[in-house]
């Protein structure tokens, strides 16, 4: 009662990997998961789980359970179906991806979704392959999800480089794209 209901108040990170075929994400992008989750993912348990980073509410739902203490160790463990299941990847094909981001979306009921497509040892091939995937088939039948909300930039309000063009001076850092 009162509270501001707005999805864009959340931010949600997720691993995304996208493919044409489910088994092709598999072969694509498995051994890079696998480097990530063997290699990449010492993070000190403390950190991961730090004061008021969850809320009742997720805790009740099991939302980030990944990120629990108990967890963090056992994600190297997991097959990649298992990786799926229990949330620490999405992946598959387009309509996957889409399905399971979209109950994501209204389950967390959040507005805003960091994607993290390079994982581990991904060469940038495989990335923009996935990152271009997820922008032209799976991105479009998102950005309606919250279409009640559509120009709630209250977020951003405390943000001014997002409107902000780039001096010239700064423009040498920005990289090139190539395609």
């Amino acid at each position: 009662m009162g509270a501001d209901d707005s999805p864009y108040r959340a931010t949600f990170a997720q691993c995304i990997c996208v493919a044409e075929t489910d088994a092709e994400a598999e072969r694509l992008y498995g051994p890079h998961v696998s480097y990530f989750f063997n290699r990449c993912l010492h993070v000190y348990p403390g950190f991961a789980d730090a004061l008021r980073y969850r809320t009742i509410k997720t805790i009740q739902a099991g939302f980030l359970n990944q990120l629990s203490r108990a967890n963090l160790g056992n994600a190297a463990t997991l097959s990649w179906q298992e990786l799926i299941e229990l949330g620490y990847i999405v992946a598959g094909s387009p309509e996957t991806v889409r399905q399971r981001m979209e109950e994501l979306i209204n389950g967390l009921r959040v507005g805003n979704i960091i994607c993290l497509f390079q994982l581990g040892n991904m060469p940038t091939e495989k990335t923009c392959h996935s990152s271009e995937l997820f922008a032209r088939k799976v991105m479009p039948h998102l950005k309606r999800i919250w279409k009640d909300y559509d120009g709630d930039e209250r977020w951003l309000s405390s943000f001014t480089w997002y409107r902000t063009p780039l001096r010239p001076t700064d423009q040498q850092f920005v990289l090139p794209i190539s395609e």
